[in-house]
């Protein structure tokens, strides 16, 4: 096989991929998501005391720690116009759940035809702010992967538990990196905001 040839082709379907990324970007998100092997470490387990302030979330005097449901809303500040609209823009909307074991899962409000679960390790970082690194599948109509991306993200958890802010850095991949380790083909940068979702209250 002709290696110009093929190089050819995928930076052509590459290219078609980010294109209707950013159609979809401005119609109601990302066309991503799903799940791929990581080489990365996982942080040891938290304690009992962790897990705890995360479940009674308010009522804990620990409970400003990232472990629990959120619903997520991402908002791009840097973005490669076209074939994105101007910034800023809402990027995505997504349900996230945070595990106390260092992992990440995440459901894009996107069809599922494309792709819109995803997954990540975190860790704490000194300051006191967590440190994610999600990486995802990216699916053409025929149900073939046609791109990898990650999303690094730094967030903080207010004091009272129920939100966080943070930045993103959203990198677009060929689909043959499935490390999501070389050269990006695109890059999205921004910020979010997350609220907790919390077991409703009852009168019991």
């Amino acid at each position: 096989m002709n290696r110009g040839h093929t190089f050819q082709t995928l930076r052509t379907s590459a290219l078609i991929a980010l294109v209707g990324l950013g159609l979809l970007f401005t119609a109601s998100g990302a066309n991503a998501a799903g799940c791929a092997t990581i080489p990365y470490k996982v942080e040891a387990a938290p304690s009992d005391a962790f897990l705890m302030s995360s479940q009674h979330g308010e009522e804990s005097k620990e409970s400003a720690n990232i472990v629990g449901l959120w619903h997520v809303v991402y908002t791009a500040t840097s973005a490669p116009n076209p074939p994105f609209p101007t910034p800023p823009f809402q990027f995505l909307e997504s349900y996230k759940t945070w595990h106390a074991d260092g992992t990440e899962f995440e459901n894009a409000f996107l069809p599922p035809a494309g792709g819109n679960i995803c997954v990540g390790i975190w860790k704490k970082s000194k300051d006191g702010s967590v440190k994610l690194h999600h990486i995802g599948l990216m699916f053409d109509a025929a149900g073939k992967v046609s791109n990898i991306f990650t999303v690094d993200e730094i967030d903080t958890v207010a004091d009272d538990g129920k939100t966080y802010t943070g930045s993103f850095d959203f990198k677009l991949f060929d689909p043959t990196d499935v490390y999501g380790a070389g050269t990006p083909l695109a890059e999205v940068k921004g910020t979010m905001g997350a609220t907790r979702i919390s077991v409703p209250k009852n009168d019991d």
